[in-house]
């Protein structure tokens, strides 16, 4: 009752939208105190005078790069802001779009959690963010058509679920695009079953609506040469996306990487698919070098002592295979396979399907398949971060979806729940045979030499060291011929090619954030204490960034340079 008067009134969306703080904000901001909106910003503020566009002479002016950053996510947005300093100082022209308020939802807020999305000082910490970056900012709100959102929210909300699943306009199937999103905004795999789902998908349709306007005029008027955005699956990005290639511009994505303070970028296709299978065709028979062997176990091993994740999700951990198998009440003996989820509504999941209906689908035809086969134990590890990052707790989870399925007696499964603190790599250890759908645990698994089958598309499927069905009898066959203990994959040979993987995957495809520090836990800062260390030939990985937009060069360490 509460939520549904404060939704209507205006006071309260002023408020909570974050109008005091911003005002607040601009008042400290004329004694040089930054720190409201972040400190990063004071950082920033406190830099030298940066090198200007103006500066540099018109025949030597490179390209025209546009940044969309709709949202505050400050790691994200903070690496936007300083790359596109270098890029300045490469020659680029460059400028930033936000939204600026105005649309009906966006990804920042939760669906029960947030009752609007906080519009003011999302808007007034990205154009500082880009005033302080020497960024020309373009807003949404200020170039899309208004009449959009009055015409089509009507016509939206009488439409039914179905409806808005495929629901087109302007050639965009932005009913499509939208699931994604809402899949995020709402923290669910299935938004049909979710109290605000239809409400969701259709706000992020409208959403989609009010973007294209704006942003098609925003291209029109800078007619950029390259766009840089992160991710490319939320609505925003998707929109820009297909505005873009429809023009001939090319696109840049970025994400953050699967270690911690390392970025993944990728040309022309969405970062969270990782595809490196243009690099992985030049290096897959190439042996490593005894030094490069060491570097990728050492970044392995990290992982495991749990130093390169980018999220902590406990203080300790269970360690100790014998404590494990008496909590988990395991048999001696037992054929033993562990099973790792994820989570069912972040972006790297979307689109991984392949021969199961969704992760799920996957999960309860695998617990049928060991109920089939009492002699054998399934330990299904359900991901910590469905409960253990505050304020991101999953709506929808994999251990309730579980028990809501099969309320009789699993003799011989066990769940681990996202909150009992048990060492996911120790589980590793102890498994006959892994099972994932689109896990980074996959991937770690083969280096360690146990049998990986991959049910989903993961970016490391069909590389020669999984077990990579076709079907869902195909699966079947797999698992059963695995866990009788028969392997078509030499070891030796899938710890060999799982190395090489890991090597091009972690230590040359992903980054450092150079421009940037992202202490665990903790919001970012900036990592340049002087504009000039940002010119090139000052820094090898910017210098490969840059390059990278600006020309369309693969962005991949050389081999070399390791």
């Amino acid at each position: 009752m509460f939520n549904e008067w404060a939704r209507r009134s205006p006071l309260v969306r002023i408020l909570y939208q974050g109008v005091p703080i911003v005002l607040a904000h601009r008042l400290l901001r004329t004694f040089s105190i930054r720190h409201l909106l972040g400190r990063e910003l004071a950082d920033l503020a406190r830099l030298p005078r940066r090198s200007t566009l103006s500066e540099i002479p018109e025949n030597k002016k490179k390209a025209k790069i546009l940044f969309v950053t709709p949202r505050n996510w400050r790691t994200h947005a903070l690496f936007q802001a300083s790359v596109s300093q270098a890029l300045q100082m490469r020659g680029a022209d460059c400028a930033m779009v936000i939204c600026g308020g105005g649309v009906p939802v966006c990804e920042v807020a939760w669906a029960e959690k947030e009752l609007f999305p906080r519009c003011a000082r999302c808007t007034a910490y990205l154009q500082e963010l880009a005033e302080l970056s020497g960024l020309r900012c373009f807003t949404i709100h200020d170039h899309s058509d208004d009449r959009v959102g009055r015409q089509n929210e009507s016509e939206l909300e009488r439409l039914p679920f179905e409806a808005l699943l495929g629901f087109t306009w302007r050639s965009l199937p932005l009913g499509s695009y939208a699931v994604t999103a809402a899949r995020w905004y709402l923290r669910c795999h299935d938004i049909g079953r979710h109290p605000h789902g239809r409400e969701g998908l259709a706000g992020f349709i409208l959403t989609g609506m009010i973007w294209a306007s704006g942003m098609e005029r925003v291209l029109n008027d800078f007619k950029p040469d390259v766009i840089v955005m992160l991710n490319g699956l939320f609505m925003e990005e998707r929109v820009t996306r297909e505005l873009a290639q429809a023009k001939g511009v090319r696109c840049v994505f970025f994400e953050r990487g699967r270690n911690a303070g390392t970025v993944f970028l990728s040309h022309g296709q969405s970062a969270p698919s990782y595809d490196v299978s243009r690099a992985w065709a030049v290096v897959r028979d190439m042996p490593l070098p005894d030094v490069e062997r060491m570097r990728v176990r050492a970044v392995i091993d990290q992982r495991r002592r749990g130093e390169q994740l980018v999220e902590a999700y406990w203080k300790t951990r269970e360690s100790d295979q014998q404590k494990i198998s008496q909590e988990l009440a395991l048999p001696d003996g037992a054929p033993l396979a562990v099973l790792f989820t994820n989570v069912v509504w972040d972006t790297a999941m979307q689109g991984r399907d392949k021969f199961f209906n969704c992760m799920t689908d996957w999960v309860h035809h695998t617990i049928e398949l060991f109920r089939r086969h009492p002699e054998w134990m399934l330990v299904v590890r359900v991901h910590p971060a469905e409960s253990q990052v505050p304020g991101r707790e999953s709506y929808e989870r994999v251990g309730d979806w579980i028990r809501q399925e099969f309320s009789h007696a699993l003799d011989n499964i066990r769940v681990v729940s996202p909150e009992t603190p048990i060492d996911s790599y120790a589980l590793m250890s102890m498994a006959q045979v892994g099972l994932v759908y689109a896990s980074t645990a996959g991937l770690e698994l083969a280096v360690e030499g146990t049998p990986v089958v991959v049910a989903g598309e993961a970016h490391y499927r069909g590389k020669g060291f999984t077990y990579d069905p076709e079907s869902q009898n195909d699966y079947d066959a797999v698992v059963e011929e695995l866990m009788q203990g028969r392997r078509t994959i030499a070891c030796e040979q899938q710890v060999e090619l799982a190395l090489r993987y890991c090597h091009l995957f972690f230590l040359r495809r992903m980054y450092p954030m150079t421009v940037l520090r992202e202490p665990q836990d903790a919001r970012p800062r900036v990592a340049f204490e002087d504009p000039d260390e940002l010119l090139p030939k000052r820094s090898r990985v910017l210098d490969l960034i840059c390059d990278g937009i600006l020309t369309g060069k693969e962005f991949e360490m050389p081999f070399s340079d390791q």
